[in-house]
């Protein structure tokens, strides 16, 4: 059954936040039976809001909007749907009583603004919000189900939990799997050459779509059918065809990130690693951190920016800071190696480059990085020439320097 999801807010439109909530709903519903077949972000309007429900309806067996259900005059949800729908809003003591208890725990009186919360369409069935005041609605029509929903995420997410997935989980006899190979240093064009004659042979209910990332390509598999068993089957068919050809470049057999995977190799050979960083200002050491347990493998790391710094905590000699630059094979070996030594773990990982937009030279252009990792045996260093932005040199230095630390835990480098 086909599903589609509506968010409202300018701020989205005009890049103020990002639009987060559809891909949360997108990994909730998929499993569920449900094809997500478009996602629309529309303005903070009646007429806008309006549209996009009643196309969205001839179109899809479920549509679940997000936003515009606050207690401010920009927030136009509810008055918009009671246009479509051509009814009123009716008090819901119900959602009433939940705002009260809220307002009794922060010992704060409940205002008229935040009493207009337990108002909705007389059409719709309230949701229990435990988090805010904004209930969701279900709304039951003839051509399909409508969930008006808060944008706040956390609350989005615990009505979804608590009261929409228990009544549509059973509504779709779909089945909708997906197998995700990941694979590092070949890209995309090349992978779907070698793969070629697995894509040609897919059954019709089979697809791969190639997701590329900084360095490494999610090759996803996404099987659909009636029977879970016989599409599970074929999708692991084509998944292990897919891993016999690619061989020695997959590096995980599910959708994980590089940081996943370091990890779970420390963790698995109880070894350890750190980190000097340059122009990554600590990016690395932030993407390992943002797994729990990452303390069984990670004491710390540290940032040498300048000169200075580099010679003082990292003991990089001056002399070749001046003479070879601190982006250079020489610095980044001694940097791996002190940092190493220094936090006595089983690898030392160094950056140092020019991530732009300025400091650049003909010698050494804005993207130029070297990135060296340490063990007690050897170190082993990269130059790259990276073309992109700050922040995208940045974020593929971090991807491209644990990928070499993984090729280094693995002893294939």
């Amino acid at each position: 059954m086909k599903a589609e999801i509506i968010t409202i807010g300018d701020e989205i439109l005009i890049g103020q936040i990002v639009d987060t909530n559809s891909a949360w709903l997108g990994q909730q519903l998929n499993p569920l039976g449900w094809e997500i077949t478009r996602i629309t972000t529309i303005s903070d309007t009646i007429d806008e809001i309006t549209s996009a429900v009643d196309t969205a309806l001839n179109r899809s067996d479920l549509v679940i909007m997000t936003g515009g259900l606050g207690p401010t005059k920009d927030d136009v949800t509810k008055s918009a749907l009671c246009t479509y729908f051509n009814t009123e809003l009716v008090f819901d003591e119900a959602t009433y009583v939940h705002v009260e208890k809220l307002f009794r725990h922060f010992k704060r009186e409940v205002s008229e603004v935040n009493r207009n919360q337990a108002y909705i369409p007389a059409n719709a069935k309230a949701l229990f919000n435990r988090f805010g005041t904004a209930p969701g609605m279900w709304f039951k029509t003839d051509r399909g189900i409508l969930v008006s929903l808060p944008g706040v995420p956390y609350e989005m997410k615990c009505i979804i939990e608590d009261e929409v997935i228990p009544r549509i989980q059973s509504m779709s006899s779909d089945v909708f799997e997906h197998r995700t190979i990941v694979v590092s240093g070949v890209p995309e064009s090349i992978i779907s050459e070698r793969i070629a004659s697995v894509e040609n042979s897919l059954n019709h209910n089979l697809k791969i779509a190639y997701l590329p990332h900084y360095n490494v390509v999610r090759v996803r598999i996404t099987g659909r059918g009636t029977v879970r068993q016989e599409v599970e089957d074929q999708l692991d068919k084509a998944k292990q065809q897919i891993v016999d050809i690619m061989d020695e470049h997959v590096v995980a057999l599910t959708d994980e990130r590089i940081e996943h995977i370091i990890g779970k190799l420390l963790h698995e050979r109880k070894q350890t690693a750190s980190f000097a960083e340059s122009c990554t200002g600590g990016y690395v050491a932030h993407l390992v951190t943002s797994i729990p347990g990452c303390s069984a493998y990670f004491p710390g790391s540290v940032v040498t920016y300048s000169y200075e710094n580099k010679t003082d905590v990292l003991g990089v000699d001056a002399d070749i800071l001046w003479n070879k630059g601190a982006v250079s094979q020489e610095v980044v070996e001694k940097m791996a190696t002190s940092i190493r030594i220094k936090n006595n773990t089983d690898y030392g990982l160094a950056i140092s480059g020019i991530a732009g937009p300025g400091g650049g030279t003909d010698e050494k252009p804005v993207g130029t990085v070297w990135m060296a990792v340490s063990d007690q045996h050897s170190v082993i260093s990269k130059l790259y020439t990276l073309r992109g932005d700050r922040s995208q040199n940045i974020e593929r230095s971090a991807n491209l320097a644990l990928e070499l630390l993984r090729k280094k835990i693995l002893k294939l480098i």
